[in-house]
């Protein structure tokens, strides 16, 4: 039902149009084209254009099968109403689907107006799927992935208001159709169409062939028990309904056994219905009937349903109990036992339900507040969001996914969802979009905003009557006090499933007051509470937690360019400046729209200017709503939070909590708030805060004196830092200094600059950029008598510093950390001053420092010393040893050390570090290990000289790591290494001179990676089997490995196993395939020639490394891995096969095989089971075909053997264009439907392109279209030489095939110098679907087969055939021919013909000056050619006519002084030459059709 040609659409326009503010259309209309294009359609399209109203209808039938064009979606966005005539065949076309899904996802997001007309279909069918439209979705289920979309849309429009047109007057329907779009657009609030489901408007009036204005009959259905209620209750309901303008169906008296159909027909009809469950209702079987369809209704239309319990017990409903059991042990005792399961069913549903409960209050209050509901469920309200919602749709994805019970409208428990995030970060727009989204679930709905600033100024008793106004906004609600509305709250709510949005809490009593308990709310009721603060959720034992992340760099791009630049995407030349602005605002929404709306309209170098300043000054807005989370805060957190802001951002959390709390600021608790108030995030451990939150703070520290540093708390701006500190101008007030020496100048600090900052409690002097080469000793001069003046100082990080040692009245009580890497000490101090509370020293890389002094007195508690890199230390103080509470020693790369330090005392000890000690040649064994060190986790020895360890080693029962890589010296390991039950890593690379690895006397369970590679071991222990959590065994390039135990087939965890390079390993264990977790096997370089036969039993193996080799031993068969060893007689050496269980290898990513000489046939079908192939090597084999279709996950073709000439790669649908690396493959064939990634523009592409795309050769090193740079030379040798075809999904010959024609045959005249440069032809045709077997003759290329089965519709075949290859010009004079006709035939037992399969075709000759991007655009270099096209349809003459019959005029294109391009032969007249050459493509055994190529010359008569 479209256009054929997008490029041709027309949409008719008046200039008395109503209404041209915004959209380009009024109406557009949607329909299946063969139901009513031509009638019903073309009527209405007419009647709107004389009313003036711009309406757009595609102008030309659509071809099966064509995907929908952009340019239709495009209009339907620009359409301010939508008119979708749903016909008997609607639902057969994909597209009209499509196109439905947009128009009602343009509903939902922008409030487009929707009118359905339901043309001689039944709504119910529409709404339901049933009848012709069940039919139609039977033809789509090859398309499960849509039909959940489209079957939804079908839902959603069959429930909006409309027109159902059965059997009248169409032209009545019409004028009235037309007068209710005008009204429409006479309205200027687009909004109106949200509420025109269920409004409260007169009817319009019907006719015979209108039966209803909406699908709903009736607004409410009553379902009652006529002799408890009929006078009464119910009747007193069915009035008050009345007089609200509801359309009710009642009816009084029903008699009979049978429910009535017309009754059943009014309950779908209805839109809600009311089930009054009074005391005798169960009596009724026609009421039970009744409730039965009811209830269906309700799961299969999604029918609103609410129970009036009148006078009854809601669980004796539930339960069958009192009244509700006897009728029912009444109904089973007098015959309609079979029925009561149904009946039992329902009423269980029902009572579950929310609901009323009349008992003993007022009739007439519940009959108002029924009504009261039921008003504000037809009509209910929509908030107002923005309409670029950014990330909405993924974040909506994650509630649901995370929390799918607050979208289920079916789940009757009470839920309570808290959603968290700092300011700014989107928390009341998901809410928004949230309650607008299944407000229409809840018989109440309530939103309740700024819940924060009301209860400040207006208080909780405010709120609570807002909240009780929503309920009840006709009663007067009598609360004098917050208690009182508590009870009334619950009151109200107890019975009745509620929507209630708590935006923006910041208080318990908030929540407390508002939605205390889950009781509170009828069954299936939904909270939804936003806040900053996280606790306060978890105080409340919220039932899931929602934390709001900040938008991704995609995201936040798009949203700024919409408020920037009033587009999706910045404007040219801003790229740069608005990735500058994103970087600083960081994905917060708030930031994006304000930063957007603000830079709006102005240049590069305004934006520049802004940028610059927004780094000292931020905005003021985002400022405002950021600061309300610190004014919170108490006056420890705020310190915490400053601190944090200017000094710690980034950094570990335990380091931080120490200076903190050396600072008296109770970090633990403090940092706990700033998280729970969304102020920090911890990520693994790491304190993070947003980027606009730091520069609040740093902000923040100088807002009083903006332009006095000197009264600032902190200092975090280096040209700030360097004026205050040249310039002496420190205070007291100053109490921490961040300095970054990016600075261009050396600065100059002397003991006045620093000597008024009394209470400096954290100093950092710093570089970017951390390296032992960016020496800083030259941009800081200190005088040799510098000192320290505060002795707050809890944490001294200077790196570079340039004295020799600290001053000798370095007296720093409170100091926690000292860090002074890169610098120039030699020593650390001279003096003996107490440092008690000192945890961490860190003096890596100071390259000078010489020795360690007796620190165990000056620093007793000290936990940390890091010394790595340290290359002039030579000792340490033997006192290290007393350090009984370190817990790290690091020695790294400390080559002069001559000997290890005694670690008997150190009982902490956990990480100890000697890797890189070369200088610890003397000791050639590790120290014996004395007294308890059971807290030593980890070990280092790498690269030290030790030639054995001492067999105490298996005293350290805690360790979990030991790394003794490259110590080249180690001979041998002893047996108590085995002792070490908590080891989970051991790394043995590079020992060289070890031979053996010891026999395990007990399991080693823990044992998680075993790293062997590299070592002269010649074999495992046959205890290996004891190692039953290995995970990794590396045992790459062990030279002396001849063979594998036995046992270690039982290592059961084993995931990875690495042999490569062990050239005496010549098999592998039979029992290979028990190894079931088994996902790596890297086996190149081996001398295996067989592997074992249980490989195959691999499940989960994902990456196989084994390349093969060039001589392999003759053998019977047997499995190479995932693949067979086959003996070829006939050709030097043995190629592979796959086996026939191959698909068990479904989680294969990467699979090298190249080398391998495989054979023809040795690749099966079944790869097409390897689904998450990503990566596949084949070079180097003797292969002729490679089918990989159905690998869905395949990125690209690998390079290939030359032997190779067809390519199956159906379905590949991860295969990205260009991704071909083939070499020259002569007769290359290509079969890749299905794979619309690869494919999906080839239309499109210029000649060249194409070419290149198919003939690249080794010549460049990459197949990408972007990268092709083959010369023009290179590519004309090329084409000289190669042949290939492809079929790919599409529905048009490319543009650069300039001989085109409709039908299955054309004729093209050649002009006389037609051979000069000619390189060879490309063929072209458009297949109406694909055969199951292509064979493509050889005369023309080569054989090809391909599997058709499950492919779309219409396909494109190209090929290209060089003149070299033809025989046809090997004996004849080829510019003497002046005809080509090319045909497509068909012929089977069935009598089918080719029209039915081919639907267009196209020729194009190919010459060396296309490779120079010629490309004959226009008629006159078409003329300069010579060129004269020559059509025939497919009903001209086939295989054997001359075709030059009146039918085949020729094209536009033909010459005019040239009508015929014909020569006398210059050959003698009795011989002539071949003038036939074929293509042939079969269908399975059914259709055999061929493409002929015919090239004549023709005589003239004599």
């Amino acid at each position: 039902m479209a256009f054929a040609n997008p490029q041709s659409q027309r949409a008719s326009s008046s200039s008395s149009s109503i209404s041209t503010g915004g959209w380009n259309y009024d109406v557009f209309l949607s329909f299946m084209g063969e139901d009513t294009r031509h009638n019903f359609t073309d009527h209405l399209y007419r009647a709107l254009n004389r009313k003036g109203i711009r309406t757009f209808r595609d102008a030309e039938e659509l071809r099966k099968g064509e995907e929908i064009a952009p340019e239709l979606l495009k209009a339907i966005e620009e359409s301010r109403i939508c008119l979708i005539i749903l016909s008997k065949n609607y639902a057969r076309s994909r597209w009209c689907l499509e196109e439905l899904v947009k128009i009602m996802e343009w509903r939902q997001s922008m409030g487009q107006l929707v009118f359905p007309i339901f043309y001689h279909v039944d709504p119910s069918d529409v709404r339901r799927q049933t009848g012709s439209y069940e039919q139609a979705f039977e033809r789509h289920e090859r398309n499960p992935d849509q039909i959940q979309r489209w079957r939804g849309a079908l839902t959603v429009v069959a429930n909006i208001n409309g027109w159902y047109l059965q059997d009248g007057s169409e032209a009545l329907v019409i004028e009235e159709i037309t007068s209710t779009i005008c009204r429409s657009l006479n309205r200027e609030l687009l909004h109106v169409e949200k509420n025109l489901v269920g409004m409260d408007c007169p009817r319009a009036s019907s006719s015979s062939s209108c039966t209803s204005i909406r699908p709903w009959d009736y607004e409410v259905f009553l379902s009652f028990k006529g002799k408890d209620t009929s006078h009464n209750f119910t009747d007193n309901l069915y009035a008050a309904l009345y007089r609200k303008g509801i359309h009710t169906f009642r009816i009084d008296d029903l008699r009979g056994e049978d429910i009535a159909p017309g009754l059943l027909y009014a309950i779908e009809k209805s839109r809600l219905v009311l089930v009054i469950l009074s005391h005798n209702y169960a009596r009724s079987n026609w009421c039970l009937d009744e409730l039965v369809r009811i209830m269906e209704c309700r799961e299969e239309m999604g029918k609103i349903v609410f129970p009036v319990f009148y006078h009854v017990d809601p669980s004796h409903v539930r339960n069958q109990k009192g009244s509700y059991g006897e009728a029912l042990a009444y109904h089973e005792r007098n015959g309609f036992g079979h029925q009561t399961q149904r009946w039992r069913a329902a009423m269980r549903e029902v009572g579950s339900l929310s609901g009323w409960h009349v008992h003993d209050w007022s009739e007439a209050d519940y009959i108002e507040d029924i009504t009261h509901v039921i008003l504000m469920r037809f009509s209910q309200k929509i908030l107002h969001v923005d309409k670029k919602l950014i990330g909405m749709d993924y974040r909506l994805e994650q509630l649901e996914e995370n929390f799918p019970q607050i979208i289920d409208p079916l789940s009757n428990d009470v839920h309570m969802v808290g959603i968290y995030g700092f300011g700014g970060i989107g928390k009341t727009t998901i809410a928004k979009v949230l309650y607008n989204q299944i407000a229409a679930q809840f018989m109440i709905a309530s939103f309740i905003a700024n819940v924060r600033e009301d209860s400040k100024s207006r208080g909780l008793l405010h709120l609570q009557k807002q909240l009780l106004q929503d309920i009840l906004p006709r009663r007067k609600n009598f609360i004098s006090n917050v208690d009182e509305g508590i009870h009334m709250i619950k009151d109200r709510l107890c019975f009745k499933k509620v929507l209630l949005v708590l935006d923006d809490v910041d208080d318990l009593n908030q929540l407390e007051a508002l939605a205390g308990d889950h009781n509170w709310f009828g069954l299936g009721s939904r909270i939804i509470v936003t806040t900053r603060d996280k606790h306060l959720l978890e105080v409340h034992e919220m039932d899931a937690l929602y934390e709001v992340k900040k938008l991704d760099h995609k995201e936040a791009v798009e949203l700024f360019s919409w408020n920037a630049f009033k587009q999706n995407h910045p404007k040219e030349d801003y790229e740069i400046v608005t990735n500058s602005v994103v970087h600083y605002v960081n994905g917060l929404p708030l930031g994006l729209k304000v930063l957007g709306s603000f830079l709006y309209g102005k240049i590069v170098h305004q934006w520049k200017s802004e940028l610059h300043k927004l780094e000292r000054e931020p905005n003021r807005e985002i400022q405002c709503v950021l600061l309300r989370s610190y004014d919170e805060l108490d006056r420890t957190q705020k310190q915490i939070f400053l601190d944090v802001a200017c000094f710690f951002n980034g950094e570990d959390k335990d380091f931080v909590t120490r200076i903190l709390d050396a600072c008296n600021l109770f970090a633990e608790s403090g940092l706990r708030v700033l998280s729970d108030k969304c102020l920090i995030s911890i990520v693994d451990n790491n304190i993070w805060m947003h980027d606009l939150l730091r520069h609040m703070g740093c902000g923040i520290v100088g807002q009083k004196f903006p332009e006095d540093p000197r009264k600032w708390s902190r200092l975090c701006y280096p040209e700030v830092v360097s004026r205050v500190l040249t310039r002496k101008m420190g205070t007291k007030a100053i109490k921490g200094i961040l300095f970054n020496l990016s600075i261009p100048k050396p600065i100059h600090i002397t003991s006045e600059s620093l000597e008024m900052m009394k209470n400096l409690r954290l100093l950092k002097i710093y570089l970017d950029h951390e390296s032992s080469s960016m020496r800083v000793d030259n941009k800081v001069k200190l005088s040799k008598d510098f000192e320290f003046p505060s002795s707050e100082l809890r944490y001294l990080y200077w790196q570079g510093y340039p004295l020799e040692s600290l001053p000798s009245s370095f007296f720093v009580e409170d100091l926690v950390e000292l860090d002074m890497r890169y610098s120039s000490l030699t020593q650390l101090w001279e003096n003996d001053t107490l440092l008690e509370k000192l945890n961490t020293i860190r003096l890596s890389c100071c390259q000078h420092l010489i020795e360690i002094p007796d620190i165990s007195i000056r620093a007793p508690n000290l936990e940390k010393l890091i010394l790595d890199g340290c290359s002039s230390l030579l000792m340490l103080h033997p006192s290290i040893g007393k350090l009984s509470k370190l817990i790290l020693l690091n020695l790294k790369n400390c080559k002069k050390l001559s000997s290890f330090p005694s670690i008997i005392d150190m009982k902490a000890l956990e990480i100890l570090n000697f890797s890189g000690c070369s200088g610890l040649k003397k000791l050639k064994k590790f120290p014996d290990i004395q007294g308890n060190m059971e807290h030593l986790l980890e070990l280092y020895l790498a690269s030290t000289a030790i030639e054995e360890l001492p067999s105490s080693i298996g005293h350290l029962t805690g360790l979990v790591l030991l790394d003794l890589k490259r110590c080249k010296n180690l001979k041998s390991l002893p047996a108590s290494i085995c002792e070490l039950e908590s080891l989970e890593y051991l790394f043995l690379s590079g020992c060289s001179k070890l031979e053996n690895f010891p026999e395990m006397m007990e399991d080693m369970e823990n044992l998680k990676e075993l790293l062997l590679d590299g070592t002269s071991i010649e074999g495992l222990p046959l205890s290996i089997d004891r190692l039953k959590g290995l995970v990794l065994l590396n045992l790459r390039n062990c030279k002396n490995l001849a063979s594998l135990p036995k046992g270690m087939c039982k290592l059961t965890s084993l995931e990875t196993l690495i042999v490569s390079g062990c050239s005496l390993l010549n098999n592998l264990p039979r029992n290979l395939g028990s190894l079931q977790r088994l996902v790596q096997l890297h086996a190149e370089g081996t001398a295996i020639t067989q592997p074992p036969d249980s490989i195959v039993l691999l499940r989960n193996l994902e990456v196989l490394v084994y390349p093969g080799r060039k001589i392999l031993t003759p053998t019977s068969l047997g499995s190479l891995f995932s693949f067979w060893l086959l003996h070829r007689n006939s050709s030097n050496g043995i190629g592979l096969h796959l086996p026939s269980s191959f698909p068990i290898f479904r989680s294969f990513t990467n699979l090298d095989v190249s080398d391998c000489k495989l054979i023809e046939g040795a690749i099966p079908n079944d790869i097409c089971s390897l689904i998450s192939l990503k990566k596949l090597a084949l070079s180097k084999n003797n292969f002729l075909n490679l089918r990989i279709g159905q690998c869905q996950s395949l990125i690209e073709i690998p390079e290939l053997p030359p032997s190779i000439r067809h390519i199956d790669a159906h379905n590949c649908t991860a295969l990205l264009p260009g991704s071909s690396s083939v070499s020259t493959l002569q007769g290359l064939q290509f079969l890749f439907y299905n794979c619309s990634k690869s494919f999906k523009d080839q239309s499109s592409d210029d000649k060249r392109n194409v070419l290149q795309r198919f003939a690249y050769n080794d010549a460049s090193s990459s197949a990408s279209v972007s990268s092709l740079t083959t010369s023009p030379g290179v590519m004309q040798k090329l084409l000289e030489n190669i042949a290939f075809s492809i079929v790919f999904p599409g529905s048009e010959v490319p543009e650069w095939i300039w001989h085109q024609h409709v039908g299955s045959s054309i004729k093209i005249e050649l002009p006389t110098d037609w051979y000069n440069d000619f390189l060879g032809f490309s063929l072209c045709s458009v297949l109406e679907h694909l055969p199951e077997r292509i064979i493509y003759l050889k005369d023309f290329g080569h054989d090809f087969h391909g599997k058709g089965n499950n492919v779309g519709p219409e396909h494109v075949w190209l090929g290209y055939q060089p003149c070299s290859q033809l025989r046809l010009f090997e004996f004849n004079d080829s510019n003497d021919w002046n005809l080509i006709e090319i045909s497509f035939e068909a012929a089977h037992s069935f009598s089918s013909s080719a029209s039915n399969v081919v639907k267009k075709c196209g020729v194009c000759l190919i010459y060396a000056e296309d490779l120079e991007g010629i490309h004959p655009q226009n008629k006159i270099q078409l003329k300069s050619r010579g060129y004269n096209v020559v059509e025939r349809s497919s009903d001209g003459a086939g295989l054997n006519g001359s075709g030059m019959g009146p039918s085949s005029s020729g094209s536009s294109l033909r010459p005019a002084n040239n009508p015929k391009l014909r020569r006398k032969p210059k050959r003698p007249q009795g011989w002539l030459p071949s003038s036939k050459l074929f293509i042939s493509i079969k269908f399975s055994l059914l259709l055999i059709w061929s493409c002929m190529l015919k090239i004549s010359n023709d005589f003239v008569c004599q």
